[in-house]
């Protein structure tokens, strides 16, 4: 089912935000840092970069590769690919959300996807309006930097994808493959979207700089504890044949409840 992305959205304190809105770079994190205690509960992922939990046994040789010996069993294995991630949330069309009659699309972002990426007051949620333009800048800096990348949805589906022989063989041959699978286990509800990029070199973190023309457009919504956060588009147009919305007014409203 072909799916739209309407609005990319990001939680965090608005010094790491001008990161991107003032100065057009993408503060990227390594995957397995997701995996440290030091990351807020949304982001600390102990799963990150799983492979599979099939029981298995490791070996390993000292005469290339003509006798083996038995280092241990394993039940869990993570690959670490050298992947560089920016974490976003994917705001995309459902129709349920729909009102034809009005033209408008009210979107409800809960509470409950909030919290767990809350840091405090002073907490803001930064919208990126027009998301073709972004994700073009991204893969143009990426390709300048000649830089394996990759952007696309996080699917929840690790704890089946684990017990495939196919996915751990598509995973180990793969720089990529890894990083768009979780668990669900509440992460579901952050509709990730994430922009890789693969740097052999390891940095603690790797900063993307963005072709900063200013035409980016940008909205910044301070957040309050305990609220949700609804989205509403107006005047959308739609494709004829797909049905999915290609337009909308650049107003966009932002409402607050509890």
């Amino acid at each position: 089912m072909r799916e739209q992305l309407l609005l990319l959205i990001r939680i965090s304190k608005p010094d790491y935000n001008k990161t991107l809105y003032e100065d057009y770079k993408l503060y990227m994190n390594p995957q397995m840092a997701f995996k440290k205690d030091n990351m807020t509960a949304g982001q600390k992922d102990i799963m990150e970069g799983a492979i599979t939990n099939i029981p298995s046994k490791l070996l390993y040789s000292t005469d290339e590769k003509k006798t083996w010996k038995l280092l241990g069993d394993i039940t869990l294995m993570h690959k670490n690919n050298n992947a560089y991630i920016y974490c976003m949330y994917g705001l995309k069309y459902d129709v349920k959300y729909y009102n034809a009659k009005s033209n408008k699309y009210f979107y409800p972002i809960p509470w409950s996807y909030i919290e767990p990426l809350w840091q405090g007051n002073g907490t803001e949620m930064i919208v990126i309006i027009n998301t073709s333009e972004f994700i073009n800048k991204f893969l143009k800096a990426a390709k300048q930097k000649g830089l394996a990348h990759s952007y696309g949805k996080v699917h929840y589906d690790l704890e089946e994808k684990l017990q495939d022989k196919e996915y751990l063989h598509l995973a180990m041959n793969d720089s990529f493959e890894s990083v768009y699978h979780k668990m669900a286990d509440g992460y579901e509800l952050q509709k990730e979207v994430r922009f890789t990029i693969i740097c052999p070199d390891k940095p603690d973190h790797y900063e993307l700089q963005l072709d900063n023309d200013q035409k980016l457009k940008f909205t910044t919504i301070p957040l309050s504890y305990g609220k949700n956060i609804g989205v509403e588009l107006s005047n959308l147009e739609f494709d004829d044949t797909l049905g999915l919305p290609v337009r909308f007014s650049s107003d966009i409203k932002y409402y607050e409840s509890e």
